[in-house]
């Protein structure tokens, strides 16, 4: 039951940490993001 929730958190995490006027200096680099997307993409598919 807990594994229906993980899309609701990880999606806005990832959303928010890449945008700069909300994390500041301790944005994501793009290739972090990407990287995040696609481990999130592979648990969200599981």
């Amino acid at each position: 039951m807990l594994s229906f929730g993980i899309p609701f958190a990880l999606i806005p995490l990832i959303l928010l940490t890449r945008r700069r006027d909300i994390m500041g200096d301790l944005v994501n680099r793009p290739v972090t993001t990407v990287i995040a997307s696609g481990v999130a993409a592979v648990i969200i598919a599981l």
